[in-house]
């Protein structure tokens, strides 16, 4: 039998069948978790600086890989990490020459690889980076910006190569991630056409609104004539540059975990189909940055779908985590207040 990393007691959480070998550095253990049927081989160095790395179930990080998790790394299930790649969620801050670059700020906003993922041999990601599901980086690559889903990237910095769906001409429910316009078929028109009412009933004409994951702009633009302002944010550059195209919409490309906007600066935040495509870390983080940004009393609009069966294993493959109605209680008690939860749709106020 294999011996196993002498630190493995002390991880804040390792599932079963998980194995470290006992060359690989592990420094603050206790700000580590690891899934179960996880390889960790020679060399690997996990680092988390005084923030964390989450590694999920079924991942193998390959010989000589570095992560540092001072800005919070986490590991979907079922990814491959080569030998050799470095995950930094971290960066220095050089602006002045008063003092040594190791003296200024160092920045940490976190990384998220969200599942399925094959990170190439010798790649680099770094800080303020999300990779959607199935997503795949070439090797030697060098990340700067977030990737939507079942995309492969290669290059420095790293840009789309081709998308993984074989037709791209044609909407596949099971692996989209997003309504488009253009492309989805009508009969599911009907319940985008449900949340563009949910919201209309619940905007004035003076409100500033955030939509968080606009996608390609279809319900952000519908909404535009009800409210003061509506601004989009989305992780997809190809999707924003879509819905600019169409409706010449105000978006950004932008993580949800980390949203580049005052405190308090939103009366309203539409958050619709987004938080079954987000790992429950991320999720916990996108409801903290939409409370920092909503005014006092403003409030959160979404809609995700609730699950009724004991198992969380989504059907979809583009969704990541399905709540139950108790779940989504819970995860949105943390920061609002809730108004309510109705099929479909919740509503919480920033109190």
């Amino acid at each position: 039998m294999k011996q196993q990393h002498q630190l493995v007691p002390k991880l804040a959480q390792i599932g079963k069948e998980s194995y470290i070998d006992p060359r690989a550095i592990i420094q603050e253990p206790e700000n580590i978790s690891i899934g179960e049927n996880v390889v960790i081989e020679v060399g690997v160095v996990l680092r988390p600086e005084n923030g964390s790395i989450h590694i999920g179930n079924h991942v193998t990080i390959n010989h000589f890989s570095v992560i540092h998790g001072k800005g919070e790394v986490e590991i979907g299930d079922w990814t491959i990490i080569a030998p050799h790649v470095g995950i930094f969620a971290q960066n220095h801050s050089y602006s002045s020459f008063k003092e040594p670059i190791t003296l200024q700020e160092n920045k940490d906003y976190g990384i998220t690889l969200m599942g399925d993922n094959w990170i190439g041999a010798n790649s680099v990601i770094l800080d303020n980076v999300t990779l959607g599901k199935g997503t795949i980086v070439d090797a030697g690559a060098v990340v700067k910006k977030s990737f939507p889903m079942g995309y492969v990237i290669a290059g420095n910095p790293a840009k789309k190569i081709r998308e993984r769906l074989s037709d791209k001409t044609k909407w596949q429910h099971i692996t989209e991630e997003r309504f488009s316009p253009l492309r989805t078929p009508d009969e599911y028109l009907n319940y985008v056409e449900l949340r563009v009412e949910y919201a209309k009933r619940l905007l004035h004409q003076d409100d500033l609104v955030l939509d968080v994951g606009c996608g390609e702009g279809y319900i952000t633009n519908k909404l535009r004539g009800h409210c003061r302002r509506i601004i989009g944010i989305d992780y997809s550059e190809d999707a924003l540059k879509v819905g600019k195209k169409l409706y010449n919409l105000e978006a950004f490309h932008m993580n949800t975990t980390h949203l580049v906007f005052d405190d308090n600066l939103f009366d309203k935040v539409i958050c619709f189909e987004v938080l079954e495509h987000l790992t429950r870390l991320q999720a916990r983080k996108t409801l903290s940055e939409i409370h920092r940004v909503l005014t006092k009393g403003g409030l959160l609009i979404g809609s995700t779908p609730i699950r009724t069966t004991p198992s969380s294993e989504p059907k979809l493959y583009a969704h990541i985590y399905e709540y139950s109605k108790a779940e989504l209680q819970q995860i949105l008690c943390e920061k609002f207040k809730i108004r309510q939860i109705e099929n479909t749709f919740f509503l919480a106020e920033k109190t």
